[in-house]
C-alpha cells in the first residue's frame, strides 16, 4: 500500500471513519520494517494497538466495568453531596454571626431599654406604633391602583350590555336591508 493511501486512511482514522478493515491494513501497514519516515512516529502507536487487540477480555469484564463504573458514580454523588452539605453549613454559620453581631452590636452604645415609668413606656410604644403604621399604609397605597383596575373591569360590564343590546338591533337592521331591497330595485 502506497503512503498516500496510508495518508488517506490515517487521516480517516483520526476522524474516527474507518471500517475494521481500514484499521487491520494500517495495523499491518505498521507491521513492516520500512516505513516512510513522516510516518514512523506513529509506528509505536499502531503497534501497541496491534498487541492490544490482540489481548483476550476476561468474560465478566463488562459487568465488572459496569460494577465499577456505578460504584464510583455513587461515591462522586455522595463526596458532592458531602461537599454541598459543608458549604451550606459554613454559610449558615456565617448568616448566623452576621445576624447576631446586627442584633447585639458591640460597637454602638444603646439606650436601657429597661422603661419603670408607665407614661414613657406608653410614649415610646405609640412611637414605635406610628412607625409601624406608616409603613404598613406605605405600603399599601400601591393597592389603590388595584382598586382602580378593579373599577375599569367593572365598566367592561357595561361595554358588554351595549354589545348585547348591539346584537338585539342586528335583526332590524337587517330588515331594514331587506325593505330597502325590495322597495328600490337594482337598475
Amino acid at each position: 500500500m502506497n503512503s498516500q493511501t496510508i495518508e488517506k486512511v490515517l487521516e480517516k482514522y483520526f476522524n474516527g471513519e474507518t471500517s475494521l478493515s481500514e484499521e487491520r491494513r494500517l495495523r499491518e501497514f505498521f507491521r513492516q520494517k520500512e516505513i516512510p519516515a513522516h510516518l514512523a512516529e506513529l509506528k509505536e502507536q499502531f503497534l501497541l494497538f496491534d498487541e492490544e487487540s490482540r489481548e483476550e477480555l476476561p468474560g465478566d469484564f463488562d459487568e465488572a466495568l459496569f460494577n465499577e463504573i456505578g460504584i464510583r458514580e455513587r461515591s462522586s454523588r455522595v463526596s458532592k453531596r458531602a461537599y454541598i452539605y459543608y458549604i451550606s453549613g459554613v454559610a449558615a454559620t456565617i448568616l448566623i454571626l452576621i445576624t447576631i453581631f446586627v442584633r447585639f452590636d458591640p460597637f454602638t452604645s444603646s439606650p436601657n431599654n429597661n422603661i419603670n415609668d408607665p407614661e414613657i413606656a406608653f410614649e415610646e410604644a405609640s412611637k414605635i406604633l406610628y412607625f409601624v403604621s406608616d409603613k404598613f399604609n406605605r405600603g399599601a397605597n400601591p393597592l389603590k391602583k388595584v382598586a382602580r383596575f378593579e373599577d375599569g373591569v367593572n365598566n367592561l360590564n357595561n361595554i358588554t350590555k351595549f354589545d348585547e343590546g348591539v346584537n338585539k338591533a342586528t335583526p332590524v337592521s337587517r330588515f331594514s336591508q331587506i325593505t330597502r331591497l325590495i322597495t328600490n330595485p337594482a337598475p
